[in-house]
């Protein structure tokens, strides 16, 4: 009895001793994963980029540029009490845990809170930041990141996706050097705030070195809808690999939206017949802040008349203008950072550039050129 007395005694030591080991597992990885948010948000409050690189999956270089970019927009704008909070912890696999977080901040005097799920990796025995919480779909040139909402969908227009992929190496004649990750959203304001606290919501993004991001649900968007926003998207990726990143923001803009369908490649005496639009002039476009926008006609009328401009240079002087005042852009030295912060940049370049591809005098000439078009448009 005394015998069988010890050996319960022990198998319940035991079982004892497993059970305070796997609750001592969880506190620990959940204990990690919370220094990550706090490291976060001490990296927000302090701006300081290092800092929150520091916390970032090593393996994914994408993310490290996405996160940087969207740090510097906090650095300079006025965002206010950030904070982050887990409320809830998953493991999904070995290495990977789900984590569902409420982020808050203030900005221009309105609060902000989204719940949404981020992914937390075990890398080289240390926890890292994986960004937002995706699933993985690969397929030859593409891999779609997809939340669970658009599984179907990210199998379905998979293919459409490698297709245009194949389309844009033909027309801008490379191959990018990264792959080409798209991040499927269905919460556009996760979307917005995956981008910059600061900017309005928006369908698609694109900024050199980041993935291709886009609003996209099933319920919402036809395949044909789908296809247009992201060769959009896609067409930035590439013109932005072959202009070295040094494009002007209402070029790329107007490139972008140009190519995007069949339909929009036409000349401008046609398209402005189905647009709602205030033609302005190049030095007006260029005045302009796009992301500082705020009335949805003040956007559109900066990407139809991006759109228009691109359409003239087209019908005058030809496609493959395009291409060369991109080749021509690309030889010349890079900037670091987004379009926003460099476009004065960009804009002395293409002065420099576009005359000399054009065959044109200088750039008041192309300027006088457009003033004139408007007239009669």
């Amino acid at each position: 009895m005394k015998r069988l007395l010890c050996i319960f005694l022990v198998l319940m030591f035991l079982l004892s001793a497993c059970t305070v080991e796997l609750n001592t597992t969880g506190y620990d990885t959940e204990s990690a994963i919370n220094n990550l948010i706090d490291q976060k948000v001490q990296s927000v409050k302090t701006a300081n980029i290092e800092e929150l690189l520091s916390i970032l999956d090593p393996r994914d270089q994408e993310l490290q540029t996405e996160q940087s970019n969207w740090l510097m927009d906090i650095k300079t704008n006025t965002i206010e009490d950030y904070s982050l909070e887990l409320i809830k912890l998953d493991k999904i696999s070995e290495n990977e845990y789900r984590a569902k977080l409420r982020q808050q901040y203030k900005e221009n005097g309105k609060n902000y809170e989204l719940e949404y799920f981020n992914k937390y990796t075990f890398v080289d025995n240390k926890f890292y930041d994986a960004g937002n919480y995706f699933e993985v779909l690969t397929k030859n040139n593409i891999t779609i990141k997809y939340t669970a909402a658009n599984k179907k969908l990210a199998e379905d227009i998979i293919e459409d996706m490698n297709q245009l992929y194949g389309e844009n190496i033909n027309i801008w004649g490379l191959t990018p050097k990264r792959p080409m990750v798209i991040k499927m959203f269905d919460d556009i304001e996760e979307l917005r705030q995956s981008i910059k606290f600061s900017m309005w919501q928006c369908a698609g993004w694109y900024e050199y070195g980041e993935s291709v991001k886009m609003y996209i649900t099933k319920s919402r968007s036809s395949k044909e809808r789908i296809k247009q926003v992201v060769n959009h998207e896609m067409t930035h990726l590439f013109t932005v690999e072959k202009s070295a990143g040094n494009l002007a923001y209402w070029l790329s803009e107007g490139i972008a939206s140009y190519y995007e369908t069949p339909e929009n490649q036409r000349a401008p005496s046609q398209l402005v017949k189905d647009m709602n639009i205030n033609l302005q002039t190049v030095g007006e476009l260029e005045g302009i802040e796009l992301e500082k926008l705020e009335g949805q006609q003040q956007i559109s009328d900066y990407y139809n008349n991006s759109h228009l401009i691109v359409a003239f240079i087209i019908e005058r002087y030809g496609k493959e203008k395009i291409i060369e005042i991109l080749n021509e852009l690309g030889k010349l030295p890079s900037f670091k950072g987004t379009t926003s912060e460099n476009d004065k940049h960009y804009r002395v370049y293409l002065s420099e550039v576009l005359p000399k591809v054009l065959g044109i005098e200088d750039y008041k000439s192309f300027e006088e050129q457009w003033k004139a078009e408007i007239s009669k448009l």
